[in-house]
């Protein structure tokens, strides 16, 4: 289709000839929030064979980048089902300061953003989904997996001493006593409040429409633009575009994106993965445990649904 003259080179070669995109000019900050919200290190959870946004790094990057004199706008750049409150919340408290510190964020929605993934959102100057994305879902879950039946079947029995009124509270050999259960709810309540006010903030819309569009259900990126949620449709170039003009830097101007945080080096990751072991043997090892996690991962999937406690704001995803 090229023509007889076409040749077919190498990829890092064709990387040399076009050269990078966006390696110059006036600096945009680059972070990514991929994966279930969780507290501590973004990463990857071998046991469910996902991706994890951390909020101890993603707050850090964004500190880092409004430290960064160079700095004119942030790109954030979101693609997660939610998970934590806690961490959610973490990560909207620095894209509100990121906001006060006179730094421009842009969030950029991927295949789904809902729940806790439209929560570390709802703060940004503008938010651009796909027409597909899967966004919304502001609400929250919470409960516990009941297993006393599932032990009496097996003939197990369990022997526990406790201490305090609530010891109990997170078992799941014992249900919810009444003041537990009022205690739970207060709690949950607690955090809607806490949410759709939040939303009804960033986005600039009365709590009672809010209320209205809530309720825990999902949208799709486009009837998220018709009821006020996101702001444009588009992929990464919109989100761009419209960071750019954030930070008042012309359309057509090249721009740098800054990855926030750095890319690690080849030598780091090297470094990381030295065990001081022969390499055949820590090939067969992986090999062992990759094959053990396959087997693992979607038990681990399917439990994990049955127990939403430990993720309030995590929306049901595969």
């Amino acid at each position: 289709r090229a023509g007889k003259g076409a040749k077919v080179i190498p990829l890092m070669e064709y990387l040399a000839r076009a050269g990078r995109p966006h390696t110059r000019g006036k600096t945009i900050a680059l972070i990514y929030g991929v994966g279930g919200v969780q507290r501590g290190k973004s990463g990857f959870d071998p046991v469910f064979g996902e991706l994890v946004m951390g909020s101890d790094t993603v707050a850090a990057a964004f500190r880092q980048a409004i430290k960064d004199k160079d700095v004119r706008a942030i790109l954030f750049r979101i693609d997660s089902p939610g998970g934590s409150y806690v961490a959610s919340d973490t990560i909207w408290q620095e894209t509100v300061r990121a906001r006060k510190a006179g730094k421009p964020v842009i969030a950029s929605m991927g295949n789904v953003a809902g729940s806790g993934g439209y929560f570390v959102a709802m703060a940004a100057d503008k938010i651009v989904a796909q027409p597909g994305t899967i966004t919304g879902s502001i609400g929250v879950l919470g409960g516990k997996m009941l297993t006393t039946g599932f032990w009496q079947k097996l003939g197990i029995t369990w022997d526990e001493v406790h201490e305090g009124a609530n010891a109990t509270f997170w078992s799941g050999t014992s249900d919810y006593t009444p003041a537990q259960w009022a205690r739970f709810q207060a709690w949950l309540d607690r955090i809607y409040d806490d949410f759709t006010s939040k939303v009804a903030e960033g986005r600039r819309l009365p709590k009672q429409r809010v209320l209205e569009i809530a309720k825990g259900r999902i949208w799709t990126g486009e009837d998220a633009k018709a009821l006020g949620l996101v702001d444009e449709l588009g992929g990464f170039d919109v989100a761009l575009r419209l960071a750019k003009q954030a930070a008042g830097i012309p359309e057509k101007e090249e721009v740098r994106l800054k990855l926030f945080p750095p890319r690690k080096s080849l030598l780091e990751v090297i470094m990381e993965r030295l065990t001081g072991r022969e390499p055949h043997e820590e090939e067969a090892g992986m090999v062992a445990l990759r094959r053990a996690l396959e087997l693992v991962q979607p038990l681990a999937r399917r439990v994990r649904m049955l127990d939403p406690a430990r993720a309030p704001l995590a929306m049901p995803w595969p």
